[in-house]
């Protein structure tokens, strides 16, 4: 018997992606299988109710009704899982948006958007952080006064579902990234580094915000703290705006001007030399300290759009750690083939992701 119609949204940073699924179900008493139907991608700007519209030309009829709506949401705070969306889950998710403002407003007011236009749909979310909610103890608990922790600042991470999506990758053609230690690198507009111990998270670069960590195009990474309190004295306290610098005029373009590797990668210019070479230094310095969290390294998997296309930066990366045993087959590499390595040592991996698979999945924990 076939079964619901499901809509995986996930709002970025600049874009909009949508997915269509069919469940189809054999029995009603077995699991439904996810069946894709069709995806496009639309870039953000536009408000609400018109990203939606714009979403659903570029994909099929059947998609302008679906009998379940998925929204990728960023913070989830402690809540794990997949979730159907009522009114108590929205104000937790809204009370969290200043630790995501790229993402958690424009994502939750879709959410209200689409609950508008499909009054009669049920609707869900899931959560970027979830993938980290194990966590060992000493990734989780941040050096700072016990009362800070108290009202929730802690490591939560974030580009779950990007690593839950690279996991699942790696697992179909080797299992056995499941039974020891491997580190993920989701490179993008966005990036973060994650160590993985048998197949669940126990330590990640981001800590409460997706604005720590390793640098990105755009985003500053893990700062001095003194570095803030300086600059926020120098502006006058002006933290609105001292936060729009470090999400978009740090990292890469805070040094180069712009934050694009495709640019960056062949420009002869220091400032371009200088950022592509802080960039991949602080990505295997991660990557090295990951592994020493979970006490060794079998896999090391790239993906996100810098991750999984830019061969010359993995081969950066993985030039550094050659102590660690890692050796790429250049071939390989600079052909975007999905394993990489020499075979001499750890599996590298090359896996481009799909969130919106992992949004479906998340649907039929509460379906």
């Amino acid at each position: 018997m076939t079964g619901l119609n499901l809509l995986a949204l996930n709002v970025g940073s600049t874009t909009l992606k949508g997915a269509t699924y069919a469940l189809e179900y054999s029995d009603l008493n077995a699991q439904p299988r996810l069946l894709e139907c069709s995806r496009a991608e639309i870039q953000a700007g536009a408000e609400p109710q018109e990203l939606l519209t714009l979403l659903l030309e570029a994909l099929p009829e059947p998609a302008q009704r679906p009998d379940v709506v998925v929204h990728r949401i960023v913070h989830g705070g402690n809540l794990c899982g997949g979730h159907e969306l009522d009114a108590a889950i929205s104000a937790e998710l809204e009370a969290l948006a200043p630790l995501a403002p790229l993402h958690q407003p424009a994502a939750l007011t879709v959410a209200r958007a689409a609950g508008r236009r499909w009054p009669q749909s049920r609707h869900g979310v899931a959560f970027d952080t979830s993938f980290h909610a194990s966590l060992a103890p000493w990734s989780r608990r941040l050096p700072i006064p016990t009362d800070w922790d108290a009202l929730g600042v802690r490591r939560y991470g974030f580009h779950g579902l990007a690593f839950a999506s690279a996991l699942r990758e790696v697992v179909a053609q080797d299992a056995t990234i499941l039974h020891g230690p491997a580190v993920f690198a989701h490179l993008g507009g966005g990036c973060s580094v994650c160590a993985v111990k048998d197949g669940v998270s126990r330590d990640t670069t981001m800590s409460l915000t997706p604005l720590g960590g390793v640098p990105g195009p755009t985003r500053s990474g893990d700062l001095d703290p003194g570095v803030l309190l300086y600059m926020l004295r120098q502006n006058g306290g002006d933290v609105n705006a001292t936060e729009r610098r470090l999400f978009h005029a740090g990292g890469l373009a805070g040094i180069a001007g712009h934050g694009d590797m495709r640019v960056l990668l062949p420009d002869s210019e220091p400032s371009a030399q200088l950022a592509v070479e802080l960039f991949t230094v602080r990505i295997a310095q991660s990557i090295a300290a990951m592994a020493t969290g979970i006490n060794g390294l079998n896999h090391l998997v790239f993906s996100g759009g810098i991750g999984h296309r830019a061969a010359l930066v993995r081969a950066q990366i993985v030039a550094r750690l050659e102590w660690l045993g890692l050796a790429l087959d250049t071939d390989l590499n600079n052909a975007g083939a999905t394993r990489i390595d020499a075979r001499t040592g750890p599996g590298i991996w090359s896996v481009a992701v799909d969130e919106e698979r992992e949004l479906a999945e998340s649907a039929l924990v509460w379906l």
